[in-house]
């Protein structure tokens, strides 16, 4: 009889309480009532209960949430998720990571039927639209291959990609846009969109093709390998004939936009510094505040031109240095002194 009593005592404040508080709290006050358990606890101290519930650990230990920030999102103004870019066809596959964070950036994409084809072949067209998507080119030029047309989907982006200098034709005026790109080729590519300066190593010269790789390309080969971006074969070769996929292409491209101090155009504005070690996408313009002071320029690559509008610049030192033209707007008697300078394609 007591009990009975003392549920409808239960029931009728919960009645009374029915017009200011949710379903819930009546639940937590009847429990709280009834249950001999929690007659001591409050509300708070049920819900705080719960809340911890959540970090116990399996043995029984309080454990602390992370707080860790993973160092891709540190340091980046974009995220990307395993889980956020669903392809059939790249589970399993050694580049996945590689083709999820590449897709996130923005630089490539799968196919209609919801494929990536991770080793398809890429052509030297679609290598030169993926590297200029990555690292932002904007600037063109006027090109006249017997095998490019106006109206093919990759002509804006061969402009862009000879306008950078990283790219080029055959000596027979055509660009052989829809061929396989091979390994040496994209290497080659690739060394006119880094900075080389002091770059050691014996690197490529150690695999036992070496000699097999043409004479034009080995350079840019010994480069790109010291540099991580194009490696050999675990088999101990390089295979510089051999086709680049897409898989390989996404790695290299993203690991250059991971790895390369990249800026969007630059002004030197102050004299007697050093500015060195950067990839300029766009201008590199030397301004009118440096006075009559020296600039000094080294291990950078320009895709685009080297502007100097000062006036009264003394000299302007270039060392290990690639752009596109060097330009002088008001003055013609700066003494420019260059070592290991490539000026043009």
């Amino acid at each position: 009889m007591k009990n009975i009593t003392k549920k409808l005592a239960a029931f009728g404040l919960c009645a009374l309480l029915a017009i200011n508080m949710n379903t819930i709290a009546y639940a937590d006050i009847l429990d709280i009532i009834t249950n001999t358990e929690t007659e001591n606890n409050s509300i708070d101290d049920i819900y705080k209960k719960e809340d911890t519930e959540d970090i116990i650990d399996s043995e029984g230990e309080e454990s602390t949430p992370s707080t860790e920030i993973d160092d891709e999102i540190d340091h980046k103004e974009y995220t990307y998720s395993l889980e956020s870019v669903l392809f059939t066809d790249i589970d399993g596959h050694w580049a996945k990571d590689w083709i999820v964070k590449a897709v996130n950036l923005g630089f490539v994409s799968g196919y209609e039927d919801g494929s990536f084809k991770p080793d398809r072949t890429i052509t030297r067209a679609e290598f030169s639209k993926l590297l200029n998507s990555a690292l932002n080119i904007e600037i063109t030029e006027e090109i006249g291959f017997s095998d490019v047309k106006e109206n093919d989907w990759f002509y804006k982006d061969i402009q862009k990609s000879l306008a950078a200098g990283f790219f080029s034709g055959y000596e027979n005026n055509t660009f052989r846009p829809n061929n396989p790109i091979k390994r040496e080729e994209a290497a080659k590519v690739v060394s006119g969109a880094i900075t080389t300066g002091n770059i050691d190593g014996e690197g490529a010269t150690l695999l036992s093709d070496y000699n097999t790789i043409q004479e034009w390309a080995r350079d840019s080969v010994n480069t790109v390998y010291n540099k991580g971006y194009i490696l050999g074969y675990p088999s101990g070769v390089y295979m510089p004939s051999r086709s680049l996929t897409r898989a390989e292409a996404v790695k290299i491209i993203y690991e250059i936009v991971e790895n390369e101090n990249i800026e969007y155009g630059f002004n030197i504005t102050n004299y007697n510094e050093t500015y060195s070690s950067a990839v300029v996408v766009g201008n590199l313009n030397i301004l009118d505040s440096v006075g009559s002071g020296n600039v000094y320029i080294k291990n950078v690559v320009v895709l685009g031109d080297i502007v100097i509008s000062a006036k009264s610049v003394n000299s302007l030192e270039l060392t290990d240095v690639k752009a596109r033209n060097i330009i002088i707007e008001n003055q013609n008697n700066v003494n420019i002194i260059e070592n290991n300078v490539v000026i043009g394609n």
